[in-house]
C-alpha cells in the first residue's frame, strides 16, 4: 500500500489516529508491566518491558495490560497481554522509525511517520490470529529487510535500535469466507464489522 493510500485511509483509520494520541502522552499513560519478562526469550537475544502502553477504550471490555519486546541481531518479538471480548479476530501493526533520533518527537509520533523521512519510518503487519478467548497473547513478529508485509518504507533495518509501536486492532468476529483477510490485512472483515484499536504498546530504542 502506497503512502498516498495511507493519507486517504486516515481519517477512517483508528490505528493511525491513535498513535497520535498515544506519544508524548503524560505520565498518567505510562504502566510498567508487573511480569519478569517473557517466557520466548531467546539465547542471545535482549527484553525490554513497553515503555508506554495505551487502552485508547474504543472497545468495551477490552484492554492491553502489558507488553515485552525481545531484540535479538535480526528480528523482534513482541508478546502482549490483553483483554478482547470474545468472539473476535486481530491483526498486530508495528510503526518502526528506523532512525528515531530524526523525530521532531520522543516518542516518535504519527507525524513523524507520514511526513517525516529522516526517521526512517516503516509501518506494517507484525502478526494477526483468531482470539479463542477473552484473555489472550497476541504476539507479533518483525525480521530485518522482510518486507512481505510492509504497507510503506523499508520495513526493519538495525532491530537493536529500531523505535517500535505495537498496535493491536480487532477486526470482529470471525467471518467464514474473509477470515484470511482478517488476520492479515488492515481492513479485513471491516465492511462487515466494526473495527477498532485495543491499544499500542511503545518500546524505545535500549539505553546502553
Amino acid at each position: 500500500m502506497t503512502l498516498e493510500r495511507i493519507r486517504a485511509l486516515r481519517p477512517h483509520a483508528l490505528m493511525l489516529l491513535a498513535l497520535a494520541t498515544t506519544v508524548g502522552c503524560s505520565d498518567s499513560g505510562v504502566l510498567t508491566p508487573e511480569v519478569a519478562g517473557p517466557s520466548f526469550a531467546m539465547a542471545g537475544a535482549e527484553s525490554q518491558p513497553a515503555d508506554v502502553i495505551e487502552n485508547f477504550g474504543l472497545i468495551q471490555g477490552a484492554e492491553l495490560h502489558d507488553a515485552w519486546l525481545t531484540r535479538n541481531a535480526r528480528s523482534i518479538h513482541v508478546r502482549m497481554k490483553a483483554t478482547v471480548p470474545a468472539p473476535n479476530t486481530a491483526t498486530v501493526w508495528a510503526a518502526i522509525f528506523n532512525a528515531p533520533e530524526g523525530c521532531w518527537h520522543t516518542p516518535c509520533t504519527l507525524e513523524d511517520l507520514l511526513e517525516n523521512p529522516d526517521a526512517e519510518p516503516s509501518l506494517l503487519r507484525a502478526g494477526g490470529r483468531v482470539l479463542g478467548g477473552s484473555n489472550v497473547n497476541i504476539t507479533g513478529r518483525v525480521r530485518e529487510g522482510d518486507l512481505s508485509n510492509v504497507m510503506f518504507g523499508p520495513g526493519l533495518g538495525d532491530a537493536r535500535t529500531a523505535e517500535v509501536h505495537f498496535i493491536i486492532r480487532a477486526h470482529g468476529p470471525a467471518l467464514p469466507t474473509q477470515v484470511d483477510d482478517q488476520i492479515h490485512t488492515f481492513d479485513g472483515g471491516c465492511g462487515e464489522n466494526e473495527c477498532l484499536d485495543v491499544g499500542a504498546a511503545i518500546f524505545l530504542t535500549p539505553v546502553g
